[in-house]
């Protein structure tokens, strides 16, 4: 027995403290936010990318799919047959190397597809970097639903060897994705939306 007053248990060191002001702090000193619900807009914009993504994917798997070599405008076919000329490759015909190009296109629109969908969640997780990513992507989107626009209204747009049905299918494909990465971008940035992103999300460090 001492005259040191009661005894009282020793302070833990090795997990997060309460500093009194409603945060909580990690063991390095840093405060560890408190978790929180994710904002509609965030997640509103979470959805929309999921969309834009899946219209996208689908539009341009279509499109490798159903595209024939004399679909192509007359300058990109004879760009593409100067390319084969300039290679000298003899073995290869120009559809078959027309092919090729369509199944890599297929795959990276696949793995582009992948990528915006984890960045989506990311986002959704209250990480800024993710919207910026995003907005990167919303840039590719929505030019090329303004350029398949412009080609319709300016008659460059033709249906032919595929049909007009799945032309149409394929133009309005590319037209929604990048209506709804618009649209996403727009409630990723509203206020609500960048604070949640800017303090760090649901949790901190994630």
């Amino acid at each position: 027995m001492t005259g040191s007053g009661p005894w009282r248990p020793p302070e833990r060191t090795d997990g997060p403290s309460d500093r009194g002001d409603g945060q909580n702090e990690r063991a390095d000193g840093r405060p560890e936010s408190p978790a929180g619900p994710v904002p509609d807009d965030v997640h509103s914009a979470w959805g929309l990318w999921l969309a834009a993504t899946a219209f996208a994917l689908v539009g341009m798997l279509l499109n490798a799919a159903t595209t024939r070599f004399g679909d192509l405008p007359p300058a990109t076919r004879d760009a593409f047959r100067d390319a084969v000329e300039t290679a000298g490759s003899a073995d290869i015909s120009i559809e078959a190397l027309f092919g090729v190009a369509r199944g890599l296109g297929a795959v990276l629109a696949m793995v582009a597809a992948a990528v915006t969908v984890w960045l989506a969640f990311r986002l959704r997780a209250g990480k800024g970097w993710a919207r910026t990513m995003l907005d990167i992507v919303a840039v590719f989107l929505v030019v090329d639903a303004v350029s398949v626009v412009i080609s319709v209204f300016g008659g460059v747009a033709v249906a032919g060897e595929r049909g007009e049905i799945v032309t149409f299918l394929v133009i309005s494909l590319q037209i929604l994705a990048g209506l709804c990465a618009a649209t996403a971008v727009w409630r990723q940035h509203t206020a609500e939306a960048m604070k949640f992103t800017t303090g760090g999300g649901t949790r901190a460090g994630e």
